[in-house]
């Protein structure tokens, strides 16, 4: 694929999921790769600048961090953005709707310029496989692709698969939006996450119940939410894969773990 940015400057604001504060974000094009800045501190998109990954994607360098990266990192994978400065005012990315698709259709508004430089895509020779209890996820060789499964007691959730192939970004992943259990909002906020969240920007679920009243947007929501985050999170790689990825029962932490596996590949 050819390195891209995007074609012109776009600013957005919102409110940060787990801190709760307002944020604005600039996003402007470049040619250094993805880079995150805040408080004149560039922090780049790599998987060796993610320091936390306590239920969100964290950067961070020289003590000053960023939080919640992961969907407008997906939305850049999506779009095919390799390269593009991202001025933050806060210490964590707006949480919009709870998904990629507000960072989606803003891109598309704006567009995307080619840099006219091919980047290769990144195989691995071999299975790289990172497991943490019953939770696992792995890359081998063969086409692209990932295929993630989850298990919740939750009959609103249950178990779910998906796999995924690039196929309409846009439209098959971009709008799943993230989801939390009901049970679990006290212990994050006492973690000091979740401060923004609401059923205006995640899917609750109680037991059996979906607590937002519009539902779903897919049957499959939570899953693809979580191929969503797979994506995002892989991007920090900051190169294509041609690699089958499967996850169970995941987290950002194993998702980080094999991004740092797949990225000390390019370094070889």
């Amino acid at each position: 694929m050819q390195r891209a940015t995007i074609a012109e400057t776009l600013t957005l604001s919102g409110t940060g999921l787990h801190r709760g504060a307002d944020v604005t974000v600039r996003l402007a094009p470049s040619e250094g790769g993805i880079v995150f800045v805040r408080e004149g501190v560039c922090i780049p998109a790599t998987p060796e600048h993610i320091v936390d990954t306590t239920l969100n994607t964290t950067l961070g360098r020289d003590g000053v961090t960023i939080a919640t990266v992961e969907h407008l990192m997906a939305a850049l994978w999506g779009m095919g953005i390799t390269d593009c400065t991202i001025t933050v005012t806060g210490d964590e990315m707006p949480a919009m709707d709870g998904s990629a698709l507000p960072f989606v259709e803003r891109i598309q508004q704006t567009g995307v310029r080619a840099l006219g430089h091919e980047i290769a895509a990144l195989a691995p020779n071999e299975l790289l496989h990172i497991s943490e209890g019953d939770s696992w996820v792995e890359a081998a060789p063969g086409p692209f692709g990932i295929t993630y499964s989850i298990d919740f007691p939750d009959r609103a959730i249950g178990r779910q698969a998906f796999t995924y192939r690039g196929e309409s970004f846009a439209g098959q992943i971009a709008p799943a939006r993230t989801f939390g259990r009901l049970q679990d909002v006290e212990r994050m906020r006492a973690l000091g996450l979740a401060q923004g969240g609401g059923l205006h920007n995640a899917v609750i679920v109680d037991g059996e119940r979906i607590l937002n009243a519009e539902g779903l947007r897919f049957a499959d929501e939570f899953i693809r939410h979580k191929v969503l985050d797979l994506l995002g999170d892989l991007w920090t790689v900051g190169v294509p894969l041609a690699c089958s990825v499967c996850a169970h029962k995941a987290s950002h932490r194993l998702h980080a773990a094999l991004a740092r596996r797949l990225y000390a590949l390019r370094e070889d």
